[in-house]
């Protein structure tokens, strides 16, 4: 039988069900926030370099060793952090030495987050110093000896030592007036060894500005194993130190052709720590200027740099190197005072064997 009612219902559902259909079908999609953009697919391989100063390998090598030790983080909105991302904030803010504000923007986080990741990712990266920074040994170290050999001739050396400072804030203790440098800024000194590729064989970061090289030298580790023969050879140092068997310094006063030519080749084999710091401070910009973090990520940022530095020399990242030479003065009276002082500390026979070395490297070599 007809029912002119069922007939109805069947109709006025089927315009429900069409009108449900379109306004599904014309809904303005959801907005969806798009991903940061991924630097490692972006950027061109050079583009990746010159922002980050590490090779896109060598950046993922670096995310898989630590991102164990990274926590997953937020922003301020609750928007996820995660170990990949924390990693290139806080490479990018230690290569360009922008303010934290605008490495932010670049990845659209907040300054907080720049700040906290930039920690998180030194001390995690620092922690790796027994993996990158160490000394050679075996033939490695052989091959090291006869490479500075082949810079002036100078013979058994197995490294360079200098110290350069980093400028710092104020930091908010007591005894802050001892990180006050002799040049009147806040500081750390740093002390570091490096071989004749550059490369960073040993760093010590924890001295504040005003004590001077040799006193950080004799409270170190490498001092001790040098002493007690554990690493044979010996080190190139600058007058600022005391001359030992192991450690050989310029003469103050040259007298004849042989002192001469010793000088000149220390001067010249010498030379790499400064370019060594000197290229260190320019890949990472962040290092240049007045560091602004507390004392200890200060101590880890400079630790992760040295290191990200050698992972760069290790994998053939050169940067134009247009570090002039340090033309030191050694006839400096300053100079002379600073080596009999530091002289001054050692017994009578450890100075004499340390002069008899030198004056027979002088005579057999030059």
């Amino acid at each position: 039988m007809f029912n002119p009612w069922q007939q109805w219902e069947e109709f006025a559902a089927g315009q429900r069900a069409l009108a449900a259909l379109g306004r599904k079908t014309l809904r303005r999609e959801r907005r969806v926030v798009p991903d940061r953009m991924n630097p490692f697919t972006a950027m061109s391989d050079r583009e990746f370099t010159e922002q980050f100063r590490l090779k896109k390998e060598s950046v993922n090598d670096i995310i898989l060793k630590i991102g164990d030790c990274l926590p997953q983080s937020t922003d301020r909105r609750g928007c996820r952090v995660p170990p990949h991302l924390q990693v290139l904030l806080a490479l990018a803010a230690m290569a360009s030495g922008s303010h934290q504000e605008v490495i932010g923007d670049y990845f659209d986080v907040s300054q907080t987050t720049v700040s906290q990741c930039l920690a998180r990712v030194a001390s995690a990266i620092a922690g790796l110093i027994h993996q990158y920074i160490t000394f050679p040994t075996g033939n490695m170290l052989h091959k090291v000896i006869e490479d500075f050999r082949a810079i002036a001739g100078m013979p058994g050396v197995v490294g360079c030592i200098d110290c350069t400072h980093f400028q710092i804030i104020k930091p908010p203790r007591n005894d802050s007036e001892i990180f006050k440098c002799k040049k009147g800024y806040f500081s750390l000194n740093i002390q570091a060894i490096c071989g004749p590729d550059l490369l960073f064989y040993n760093i010590v970061s924890r001295w504040p500005g005003s004590v001077d090289d040799a006193s950080i030298f004799e409270n170190s580790r490498i001092h001790d194993d040098l002493q007690d023969g554990i690493l044979p050879g010996h080190l190139l140092g600058d007058s600022g130190y005391s001359n030992r068997q192991y450690l050989l310094t310029p003469l103050l006063s040259p007298n004849g052709p042989h002192e001469e030519r010793y000088n000149a080749s220390h001067i010249q084999t010498r030379n790499t720590i400064d370019r060594a710091f000197g290229v260190l401070k320019r890949r990472f910009a962040y290092l240049g200027k007045s560091i602004r973090t507390n004392l200890e990520t200060t101590k880890a940022i400079i630790v992760a740099s040295a290191i990200l530095h050698n992972i760069a020399v290790k994998t053939r990242l050169n940067m134009e190197d247009d570090i002039n030479a340090v033309n030191e003065n050694l006839q400096n009276n300053d100079l002379n005072v600073i080596e009999n002082f530091v002289e001054a500390r050692y017994d009578s026979d450890e100075v004499l064997q340390g002069r008899l070395k030198r004056e027979q490297i002088i005579r057999e070599h030059f």
